[in-house]
């Protein structure tokens, strides 16, 4: 078990060198209406957290 870990690694540190051969895409074009849903979506999970956090602190304390 001592050995499959570290050639489990190299093995896949060796696959990296084969990635040169696959040709990337180019990116596409993204709607600037997309890009503020996700950021809202982001911003709007990230302060759920924040106040999910806060409101269990709060009723942790009483």
């Amino acid at each position: 078990m001592k050995t499959i870990i570290p050639a489990i690694g190299l093995a896949l540190l060796s696959l990296s060198a084969w990635a040169d051969e696959v040709a990337i895409p180019a990116p596409e074009e993204v709607s600037p209406t997309a890009m503020i849903v996700v950021v809202l979506l982001m911003v709007a999970m990230v302060g759920g957290f924040i106040a999910f956090t806060v409101l269990k602190d709060r009723k942790k304390d009483k």
